[in-house]
């Protein structure tokens, strides 16, 4: 059947298919525009963060050069300050490019040193100790790579600028000449990158008291340093012990090969894991679901520590505290004699609903704990005490193995003190170091009805 359509019709609906145009048409430009926005955003972000890693960079290598001079333990300390903030910055900046690709964990690790580095040298000087030439060298070495770093941004920069690289460019180009490859087109940020971790790892291994020193993210286990290595079996055993539960209840899982190289095992909800060298628990996990809360405190640490002795751990001192979601977490310290070694840490997650244990990890001790011969403190407590601020009230004292930032030890007087008068009054701990009277460290004491920590 034909169908006539009049004059009419027929310019209705030429009217609606012009008018479906010009609206596709209004939306096409609009995504354009709001494309070229974003475009030209991501461009300003990666440039600023391009800029900003420069000047990071040549502010470190100038202070850098800088320190090789400085005459007073004052301006040493402003300086040392100066190149950690700016450490810290450059990392930031780098964290805000498009480079995660291409996994720049040697250009991290020098910038958490170099900042960390500083601030060991500036530390040591304040003791009253005199930098060493290797102290001056490595920190020349440091300048030098800082430079070179910086070289090799600033040449991204020049590249951005030239158009030879794209920042919103999520691939690194090829070059290779084709037609209509990547080739054909600017390279992105990560192309100008691509070397540079190479060159991040020849500077000097460096040995000083701080987190990122080379022989602390390197460093073996003590506790378990020379035992003998337990069999899969043997180990499955341990850990289905540790969990309460039969060995053939436990499944293995893939091993674990860091500086604490472990068995692990794995049941519903429930992970585990054991040392290859002694055969020690290292941690568990249980996410099962934790139902209404039951218990008071004296029966929450009374489970802990009954769990503590049941994996042969005893002289173990519950330090601070915290509950929540429905497990009350508790860190114990080891004791030797009348000294808290708060360097041996376990802690132990205690379900508030029946008091089973759904979290454990001993990393902390198993890393440090060992026989130790402490001595005698060179100070009395009377004068550590000048050491600590007038503006507060002692409450307590007592002799008190802490880390450094190193994870390095001091022995120290740890005094608990407050600040005004009142149920108010801010808790504090000041640890004084008992060879020289030196302020070791402060910590602000919390204390609510939901444990007592530390920050």
């Amino acid at each position: 059947m034909n169908v006539a359509l009049s004059k009419r019709a027929l310019i209705r609906i030429i009217s609606f298919l012009a008018a479906v145009l010009l609206v596709a048409a209004g939306i096409a430009v609009q995504q354009h525009a709001a494309a070229r926005d974003y475009r030209l955003q991501l461009e300003n972000t990666y440039a600023r963060a391009l800029g900003e890693l420069s000047s990071y960079l040549a502010n470190i290598s100038a202070d850098l050069e800088k320190g090789q001079y400085v005459g007073t333990p004052t301006q040493l300390s402003q300086m040392s300050a100066r190149i950690w903030r700016e450490s810290g910055g450059a990392k930031s900046a780098l964290s805000s490019l498009p480079v995660s690709d291409l996994h720049m964990d040697n250009t991290y690790k020098f910038l958490s040193q170099v900042g960390d580095y500083a601030m060991a040298l500036s530390k040591k000087v304040a003791a009253g100790a005199q930098l060493s030439e290797e102290d001056r060298q490595n920190a020349e070495a440091l300048r030098e790579y800082a430079a070179k770093l910086n070289d090799y941004v600033g040449g991204v920069e020049r590249q951005v600028r030239d158009g030879r690289i794209d920042v919103t460019a999520l691939r690194t180009a090829r070059h290779n000449g084709g037609d209509d490859t990547e080739g054909t087109r600017p390279a992105g940020v990560s192309a100008g990158f691509e070397d540079v971790e190479q060159t991040m790892t020849g500077y000097p291994t460096l040995i000083y008291d701080g987190p990122f020193s080379d022989h602390l993210l390197t460093r073996r286990p003590r506790l378990t340093y020379g035992r003998p290595t337990v069999t899969p079996d043997a180990a499955q055993q341990a850990a289905a012990s540790a969990a309460r539960l039969n060995p053939g209840d436990l499944a293995r899982a893939d091993d674990e090969n860091s500086n604490m190289p472990s068995y692990t095992f794995k049941a519903e909800n429930l992970s585990i894991g054991v040392t290859k060298a002694g055969g020690l628990v290292t941690y568990l996990i249980n996410g099962r679901e934790i139902g209404e809360e039951r218990l008071r405190n004296d029966a929450i640490f009374r489970f802990a520590e009954d769990y503590l002795v049941s994996l042969g751990y005893e002289d173990m001192r519950a330090t601070y505290y915290e509950k929540a979601d429905g497990v009350c977490t508790i860190n114990y310290a080891a004791t030797s004699g009348n000294v808290i070694l708060y360097t041996d840490l376990i802690k132990v997650g205690v379900a508030l609903d029946d008091g089973s244990i759904v979290f454990y990890d001993a990393r902390g001790y198993i890393n440090n704990h060992r026989d130790r011969t402490l001595g005698e403190p060179a100070i009395t407590a009377e004068e550590a005490l000048q050491s600590v601020s007038p503006s507060l009230t002692v409450l307590s004292e007592r002799l008190a193995l802490i880390p450094t930032s190193g994870q390095n030890e001091v022995l120290t007087y740890e005094f608990q003190a407050k600040a005004g008068e009142g149920e108010g009054a801010q808790k504090v701990l000041v640890y004084v170091n008992a060879s020289t009277g030196a302020e070791e460290q402060i910590l602000l004491l919390l204390e609510t009805s939901e444990g007592t920590m530390t920050k």
